[in-house]
């Protein structure tokens, strides 16, 4: 399947307030079910301490970091994104963490200056060259790790996300972008290039249920190649 990227709905200023609420309500309620958060969560436990300070990448609305704490252990949490719709109610949900707006291709922030860079659901929204400048940053930025999970692109992935965006939402939006999303996905074989070209010669690359990859990278970790989980 070639890969062919669209742009999302959700990425479109023009979209209207509530479509934009119910599509983000509806990516966190998929992304709850199918255990996406949860296998995030079990890779960031096997990387750093409960108490390690996590930066998200492209967060929306901040459900993935109200998983990963819900504790409230973590020293320090922040969320990125681009789109002030997605991080005012990030805020209005969880207060608990800071919340900026920024490209994530070019973060305001110092080197190795937060633990661990989560990145869930984004490098399919960029061409080759854009993601291997988030890559970049967010390998910079950390301290620790880099844990990236996103789609795998294929066939029955694409008829599979048609199908469950339809069963677990009324979302126009959802069920517009689920099938993009897997259309722009990376192959496996792309990801582990991409991470190559952007410094993370060591990373581990795992297949995840369902249809998901997921990207280890340990900054100090002695090991050397980028290692296939299967």
């Amino acid at each position: 399947m070639k890969r062919v990227r669209i742009p999302e709905e959700m990425d479109d200023p023009r979209l209207g307030a509530n479509a934009h609420r119910h599509a983000l309500h509806s990516l966190a309620l998929a992304n709850r079910l199918l255990g996406v958060d949860a296998s995030v969560r079990r890779a960031l436990s096997r990387t750093a301490p409960a108490t390690a300070s996590v930066l998200d990448l492209g967060c929306g609305g901040g459900a993935l970091l109200s998983c990963l704490d819900h504790t409230r252990r973590r020293k320090l949490m922040v969320g990125v994104d681009r789109s002030e719709f997605a991080l005012k109610l990030a805020a209005n949900s969880n207060p608990f963490v800071a919340w900026i707006a920024a490209d994530v291709r070019q973060l305001p922030l110092a080197a190795d200056s937060v633990d661990v860079i989560v990145c869930t659901l984004l490098l399919h929204h960029f061409d080759p060259d854009g993601a291997v400048a988030v890559l970049t940053e967010a390998a910079r930025v950390a301290r620790c790790a880099v844990v990236v999970s996103d789609l795998t692109r294929s066939r029955i992935a694409w008829l599979l996300t048609w199908l469950t965006t339809r069963l677990l939402s009324r979302s126009k939006v959802f069920h517009l972008d689920g099938p993009r999303s897997v259309s722009a996905a990376y192959a496996r074989a792309e990801l582990r290039a991409l991470a190559r070209r952007a410094g993370m010669e060591r990373a581990t690359l795992t297949c995840q249920f369902p249809f998901r990859m997921l990207l280890v990278w340990l900054k100090h970790r002695s090991a050397s190649g980028i290692n296939d989980g299967l």
